[in-house]
């Protein structure tokens, strides 16, 4: 009997943790459910953060998780709660923290991803719709609420930041994006693109040394005013911008308005145009040859077809050549 080299596996940290380890799985036609458990491990009080073993219950919760073979797919976690062993704590219970979600939460963090980069290319409805054609359910409201849940933390510390301006509803609404150079992260933004929240931004922010921006003078009017001192220089997209706009400003005055090539060489007047008759090629036409049989299939069997013959001589056909006659005259 020949030896195996391949074993299965029942290690699934790579799906969850070194603490959770999956322990059953139930498949249905259009949903997966995946049965995890908590290995007895120390938990931090999230009041005192004093690390605690001791157990004091289980409870089940359940999560929808990103689709697999898109299924809907859950997760039922069965997970600790934990005695605080610091008796001045305040907080007697309280539950260990997952590290895939968060807590009072039904989805996990890597659902809510996917839902967010969907969502953030299309409609809210229109994103629901994609989603669910992945396995994910998820209504149009949900999706909002996590988009108002999101907060910008501001950092009155920052010394780098960039600046620039987004559509929200393209053509009509506009705002102002602030983000930390340093890890580009988003930390505010701001109504409109005229400057002035802009300049009440900085006056909270005096500490900005550096400022990446667009070519807009209302945002230069407002760092100059704000901090004179601040150094202000043009992020790579619009300098990249600027490059082009000047390299076709420059190919308009240098280069004719037309150019012709021909044989391989380029010239700036029209060439001569040769009359050439096109003729058929005679080899093609004499390999074909055309007579009256009848077709036949591929059992050599004669094919028969309804041969339809149209009457030139009724009242119709008549009524349709005097029409052609009168409109050519």
């Amino acid at each position: 009997m020949k030896r195996l080299k391949y074993f299965p596996t029942q290690d699934y940290s790579f799906l969850l943790d070194e603490n959770h380890y999956v322990y059953d799985h139930v498949e249905n036609e259009d949903s997966l459910h995946i049965y995890i458990k908590s290995r007895e491990h120390g938990c931090c009080c999230p009041v005192c953060g004093k690390m605690s073993h001791k157990l004091h219950a289980t409870y089940m919760r359940k999560f929808q998780d990103t689709p697999i073979r898109c299924k809907q797919t859950f997760l039922h976690a069965n997970v600790y709660k934990y005695d605080c062993e610091n008796p001045e704590c305040e907080c007697k219970v309280f539950m260990e923290d997952l590290p895939f979600a968060k807590a009072s939460q039904v989805r996990t963090d890597a659902l809510n991803t996917l839902v967010l980069a969907v969502s953030m290319f299309l409609s809210n409805e229109g994103a629901s719709k994609v989603l669910s054609l992945l396995g994910v359910q998820i209504s149009n409201d949900t999706i909002q609420r996590l988009y108002d849940r999101i907060e910008f933390i501001d950092n009155p510390d920052v010394e780098e930041i960039g600046v620039d301006d987004v559509a929200i509803r393209k053509g009509q609404t506009y705002a102002t994006v602030i983000y930390d150079l340093r890890d580009h992260h988003l930390i505010a933004l701001l109504d409109g693109r005229d400057g002035e929240p802009l300049k009440e931004w900085l006056k909270s922010h005096n500490k900005v040394r550096l400022v990446a921006r667009d070519r807009a003078s209302a945002y230069a009017s407002a760092i100059n005013e704000i901090l004179p001192d601040c150094m202000q220089v043009a992020d790579r997209f619009h300098l990249l911008q600027n490059l082009l706009e000047y390299m076709k400003d420059i190919f308009k005055e240098e280069m004719p308005t037309k150019l012709y090539i021909q044989n391989g060489k380029v010239s700036e007047s029209a060439p001569d145009k040769i009359l050439k008759e096109k003729t058929p090629d005679n080899a093609i036409l004499d390999s074909l040859h055309y007579d009256n049989t009848s077709p036949r299939n591929s059992d050599g069997n004669e094919l028969f077809y309804d041969n339809k013959k149209h009457n030139l001589n009724s009242a119709q056909y008549q009524h349709h050549k005097e029409m052609r006659e009168k409109n050519s005259n």
